[in-house]
């Protein structure tokens, strides 16, 4: 490596530093399997296992408290192909964090 290529490498590793996440667009293009498109760049396109995906954008049981006792009810949340999601990039790649759906 020529030292004109270290300086540069060590000029954009002291930046990532500075800003160990982005904020990104991102787009499910598939909801079976999961697949979401990053900054509409058909390049990036990656599976369910490079999301956290939280448990509020799943279908998943809760249970309730009423005035009859405790009830399970099923929330039907999950990705669905044409969502607009926002996501966090952590620090090296790798690895989104879905914030959220974007509002229509």
């Amino acid at each position: 490596m020529t030292l004109g290529n270290t300086i540069k490498k060590i000029a954009n590793d002291a930046n990532k530093a500075e800003s160990p996440v982005r904020i990104l667009d991102a787009d499910v293009i598939s909801d079976s399997p999961l697949s979401i498109r990053l900054m509409k760049n058909n390049k990036l396109v990656f599976s369910e296992e490079f999301f956290i995906i939280p448990e509020s954008l799943t279908d998943h049981t809760v249970q309730v408290q009423t005035p009859r006792g405790t009830e399970t009810h099923t929330i039907l949340n999950a990705l669905k192909a044409g969502d607009e999601l926002t996501v966090v990039s952590i620090q090296g790649g790798g690895s989104y964090y879905i914030l959220g759906r974007k509002g229509k």
